[in-house]
């Protein structure tokens, strides 16, 4: 059965970081903000060679990459720390996401990957607060003050959000990494 999960998880992985493996360079400087078990991280690391950090509100880190546990607003890092930040199925977590992604344009010099689910139907929606549960199941035992939210947005919605923010989409894109839940990749730019 552990072989199973650690399958899924392998392949999963692999069509996620293949959407955006392009938009990372070589030996980049790359925070990953909601890092939870850090497979994205080390499969980017694998490929590109690039300095990782690992930021999270809990630690659940499972590879030997550096971790960095954060308040889940305050990002502890200086103006244009990083080359690329990412954040893969986060910001649907926060309250209020605008308020990460300021952080996130802060400590990055250059781009900003966001990968989120998309709901297609209340369905769908439904399916996808059922499913961010039974994935995070260990993260419902929380730090004080911290929720699980389901702020699933629509392309568009989150286009409105990056618009306010002044980051600029510079490339997006619909994909699936099963049946049942679509994504939506955002590769933003200051």
């Amino acid at each position: 059965m552990i072989k199973l999960v650690k399958d899924i998880i392998r392949k999963r992985t692999i069509r996620i970081v293949d959407t955006f493996n392009d938009f990372i360079g070589q030996g980049k400087k790359v925070l990953d903000i909601g890092a939870g078990g850090g497979w994205i991280a080390k499969e980017i690391k694998r490929r590109k060679a690039v300095d990782i950090t690992l930021l999270d509100i809990i630690d659940f880190n499972r590879t030997s990459l550096k971790s960095i546990l954060y308040d889940g607003e305050n990002i502890p890092f200086l103006d244009n720390d990083f080359d690329i930040s990412f954040l893969i199925f986060t910001l649907h977590h926060c309250s209020v996401p605008q308020r990460l992604l300021k952080e996130a344009k802060r400590v990055t010099k250059d781009k900003i990957i966001i990968i989120e689910d998309i709901p297609t139907s209340w369905f769908n929606k439904a399916f996808l607060c059922f499913w961010d549960v039974l994935t995070n199941l260990p993260s419902l035992v929380k730090p004080p003050g911290e929720n699980i939210f389901f702020n699933f947005k629509t392309p568009s919605e989150w286009q409105e959000v990056f618009k306010e923010l002044q980051l600029n989409i510079v490339f997006e894109k619909t994909f699936s990494s099963n049946k049942f839940i679509n994504h939506r990749l955002f590769v933003l730019q200051k």
